[in-house]
C-alpha cells in the first residue's frame, strides 16, 4: 500500500469539490467579453462615456471637479462637475457612502465614493465609485473590479466589444 501524506489528500478533495462545483458557478451568469476600452453611460437616463476597463482597480472612478455636498431626504449627497476629454462639461450626482482612504508615493488623500449606476453592454449596476482628479488622462471614467466582477471578461487587445443598452439623456 502506498502511503499517501494527509495534506496531499486535502488538496486533491479540494481540487475534487471545487471541479464539481465550477459548472454550478459558472451557470450563475454568463459572462461577457469587454475590451480595454468601452463606451459606458454613468447615471440614469446617464451621459455616455468612454471609458478604461481596468482589472487592476478595485474601485470604479470618475474625474470630478466643483465638488458640493448637500442633504437629501437626511442623506449626504454630491454633486459634481465632469469637464470631459472634449471640454464639454457634464453635471452629475450620487449618494455618499464613504471616504476612501488612498495611498500613493508617501502621501494619502481622502476620496469621497458615492454610489453611481454604471451601464456597459447589456448590464447595468449601481456601484460605489470614487471621485479622482483624472485631469490630464485620457479617459474620464475607470471602471474597476467592483462592477467587471462576474459579469464581463476584459480582452485587452479589443476596444469597443459592445453597446451600451441604457438610455442616454439627450438621446433621440
Amino acid at each position: 500500500m502506498i502511503n499517501v501524506p494527509p495534506f496531499f489528500l486535502r488538496r486533491v478533495w479540494l481540487l475534487f469539490l471545487g471541479a464539481l462545483a465550477w459548472p454550478a458557478c459558472a451557470a450563475e451568469q454568463p459572462r461577457r467579453v469587454a475590451g480595454f476600452i468601452e463606451r459606458v453611460v454613468v447615471g440614469k437616463p446617464g451621459t455616455a462615456f468612454e471609458a478604461k476597463l481596468d482589472t487592476g482597480a478595485d474601485l470604479s472612478s470618475i474625474d470630478a471637479t466643483e465638488i458640493k455636498e448637500s442633504r437629501r431626504r437626511g442623506q449626504t449627497w454630491i454633486g459634481f462637475t465632469v469637464v470631459r476629454v472634449d471640454g464639454r462639461r457634464v453635471k452629475l450626482s450620487g449618494r455618499l457612502v464613504r471616504y476612501a482612504t488612498i495611498k500613493r508615493a508617501g502621501s494619502t488623500t481622502e476620496r469621497p465614493v458615492l454610489l453611481l449606476d454604471i451601464c456597459l453592454g447589456p448590464v447595468s449596476r449601481t456601484v460605489e465609485v470614487s471621485l479622482a482628479d483624472r485631469h490630464g488622462l485620457d479617459y474620464d471614467v475607470l471602471v474597476g473590479r467592483n462592477f467587471l466582477n462576474g459579469y464581463f471578461m476584459v480582452d485587452p487587445a479589443r476596444d469597443h466589444a459592445l453597446t451600451p443598452s441604457c438610455p442616454v439623456r439627450g438621446a433621440k
